[in-house]
């Protein structure tokens, strides 16, 4: 009986691990900050670029940063410190996540499951990194950004920078660092398509997206930084001038779901049981 649990426990243990692994697919759509003074404008697209939702978000002034993870946005603005919550399914304002003391404002973010990467918007080429509750854990200096780096992504255990504030100079380059900063491991990984300037840039696992932020367009890069293709952004009348980009972090690292989460645990706490049984049926046989 015990081993026939010891089985199943795994089984379904393995079974969640799979649909978990699974789940980490190509994502469908994606969400942009804009640079709007006043509230930040965050909004959705699929990846042809219809608009499927806009959100003027409650905290902040002229937006940039966004990071998606399930059913929470945060994001953060350029004059102003604060890391903001906002749960776009339910429609309701999570407040201040907490502020980055020192900075006057903030620029685009990452997320690599656990932890926050922020760039400065204060006139440094410094990104932060913080928990997910709000601790400080390093101060990165990215050796190719002038300041007013707006393009940031973690990406396959790296971090991703353009070198200067988008839509100011140009099309701008996108260099692949380690997470401790300095020189960049790869120089030039992506150039810019478009010649309007160049900002947020998100991974969805495959390629890379490309915020063209004058055009309302978005260029598509694959794994080598090779260009793709560009698809227009439906505005909805809104100024969209998008800064950051995000797909959803917990589809893109293959975070599990809580039904998952559930069926994980039902699994390994059959098998749990059935060691436990053994053990006892064992220990029973020596007395």
């Amino acid at each position: 009986m015990s081993h026939r649990h010891l089985v199943t426990g795994l089984m379904l243990a393995a079974a969640a691990s799979v649909a978990s692994v699974a789940h980490a697919a190509p994502v469908a759509t994606i969400w942009g900050n804009s640079a709007t003074f006043g509230a930040p404008l965050l909004q959705e697209w699929d990846l042809n670029g219809n608009l499927l939702d806009t959100i003027y978000a409650p905290r902040g002034d002229n937006g940039r940063g966004v990071v998606q993870v399930g059913n929470i946005l945060y994001y953060t603005s350029a004059f102003t410190n604060g890391v903001y919550a906002y749960n776009f399914v339910t429609n309701t304002d999570m407040g201040t996540v907490f502020t980055v003391a020192g900075a006057s404002g903030l620029a685009t973010m990452a997320w690599d499951g656990s932890h926050f990467f922020i760039g400065d918007y204060s006139g440094t080429n410094n990104v932060y990194e913080f928990t997910q509750s709000g601790t400080p854990v390093a101060t990165i200096p990215l050796g190719n950004c002038s300041s007013f780096c707006d393009g940031l992504e973690f990406a396959n255990g790296h971090l991703v920078s353009n070198r200067y504030d988008g839509g100011l100079g140009g099309a701008n380059t996108y260099d692949v660092y380690g997470l401790s900063g300095g020189a960049p491991t790869t120089s030039s990984f992506i150039v810019g398509h478009d010649s309007s300037g160049n900002t947020g840039i998100a991974f969805d696992g495959t390629d890379y997206y490309v915020s063209n932020i004058f055009n309302h367009t978005i260029s598509v890069y694959d794994s080598a930084g090779t260009y793709l293709h560009d698809f227009t952004l439906q505005t909805g009348g809104n100024p969209t001038l998008v800064e950051d980009l995000s797909v959803n972090y917990n589809q893109v690292l293959g975070v599990p779901e809580p039904a998952t989460w559930g069926l994980m645990l039902i699994g390994f706490g059959l098998a749990g049981s059935a060691v436990r049984a053994h053990s006892r049926r064992a220990l029973a046989q020596t007395i």
